[in-house]
């Protein structure tokens, strides 16, 4: 059963969980409102279950823990509260669980890491609290881990390590402490690194270096120090470098100079030193460029002021001869 965007009112009705036979139940961009039934656990023939972009209220029926069959829970979009529960551990054939953009609260269950068929996992602008589990890094199929927006403490677990297959690890936008784990450089499927707007401490890992498929590396505003590792110049495929708001030192490495898709570098608000790096004219792709709230010295390279976006003239420094 498929309706959508269809401007359907009204609550979803209890007697749906009669259809014994129903394999898909697609009820998206409507104006659903009310609780989901917790009938819908009758359905042990479903396979995709997507209730997304509606109005619905009210916690997630622990009854939907009985679909074993189900493939795809997407729930996000809506105004659900309360915890996750545990029993969604049983959907074992589980690929991807969606619960993006509700008003979910507690921890994530540590229980989800027994999901190893996952190949989505989204959590993102909710309310969750607590750690990430370290039973995340059973999911070794995973390849979307999206958390961001939450209320998450703790260090970010070194078993995300074993997630072989990640693509995107987005982490941003929570209260997350500690240093950023070393084990993330073995991910070399890994193409977005967000962590940024988190109170992360210590030194960027040069390590990340090996990261070679990278198109994204956006760790700002968290309170990182040290220099910024000259190793990230062999991230060739990198479009997006975020290390802004930071307490970074030492000078900007020439070596990001050779990195030929860049399309934005943020080294703003740290306490970088030194000159601008001439290299960074090779950017040819580069449109948006922000050093300002630094104590750079020297001189600009006028190369730089064709960049579309920039905040070269809060630099107050004078044009190189």
């Amino acid at each position: 059963m498929q309706l959508v965007d269809n401007s359907l009112t009204g609550e979803i009705p209890p007697e749906l969980g009669n259809l014994s036979r129903l394999k898909e139940l697609v009820l998206i961009d409507n104006q659903l409102t009310g609780e989901i039934p917790p009938e819908l656990g009758n359905l042990s023939n479903l396979s995709w279950l997507a209730l997304y972009f509606n109005q619905l209220i009210g916690s997630i029926p622990p009854e939907l823990g009985n679909l074993t069959n189900l493939s795809v829970l997407g729930l996000f979009g809506n105004q659900l509260t309360g915890e996750i529960p545990p029993e969604l551990a049983n959907l074992t054939n589980l690929i991807g669980l969606n619960l993006n953009t509700n008003q979910l609260t507690g921890k994530i269950p540590p229980e989800i890491g027994n999901l190893t068929n996952l190949s989505g996992l989204y959590l993102g602008g909710n309310q969750l609290t607590g750690e990430i589990p370290s039973e995340l890094g059973n999911l070794s199929k995973l390849k979307y881990l999206h958390l961001l927006n939450n209320q998450l403490t703790g260090e970010i677990p070194p078993q995300l390590g074993n997630l072989s297959n990640l693509r995107e690890l987005d982490l941003r936008i929570n209260q997350l402490t500690g240093k950023i784990p070393p084990e993330i450089a073995n991910l070399s499927n890994l193409r977005w690194v967000v962590i940024g707007g988190n109170q992360l401490i210590g030194e960027i890992p040069p390590e990340l270096a090996n990261l070679t498929n990278l198109i994204e590396l956006d760790i700002h505003d968290n309170q990182l120090t040290g220099e910024i590792p000259s190793e990230l110049g062999n991230l060739t495929n990198l479009i997006w470098l975020v290390l802004g708001d930071n307490q970074l030192t030492g000078e900007i490495p020439p070596e990001l100079g050779n990195l030929p898709n860049l399309g934005e570098l943020d080294l703003a608000a740290n306490q970088l030193t030194g000159q601008i790096p001439p290299e960074l004219a090779n950017l040819s792709k580069l449109e948006i460029l922000h050093l300002g709230n630094n104590p750079l010295t020297g001189c600009i390279p006028e190369s730089l002021w064709p960049i579309p976006n920039h905040d070269l003239p809060n630099l107050n420094l004078p044009f190189c001869p």
